[in-house]
């Protein structure tokens, strides 16, 4: 009975932490691919690093979705 009591709130938990996590989440606005990067004033890696830009978001969309499908 306590096993069957604890697996329950362990789940209610985690279900609690990942929608608690899905609130917060917000959505960033694509940026441009000619946006400058800046590595100190006067110089722009832009050209160079450019193509990373959109790699943490590309990477990042499935757990954006997943999140904001839990959190209705």
């Amino acid at each position: 009975m306590k096993r069957t009591a604890s697996r329950i709130l362990v789940t209610a938990a985690a279900s609690a932490a990942v929608l608690g996590l899905a609130g917060g989440v917000a959505a960033a606005d694509p940026v441009a691919s000619d946006a400058p990067i800046w590595v100190v004033p006067g110089l722009d890696l832009g050209s160079l690093l450019g193509a990373t830009v959109s790699l943490p978001t590309t990477a990042l969309a499935p757990v954006h979705g997943l999140l904001t499908t839990l959190a209705g």
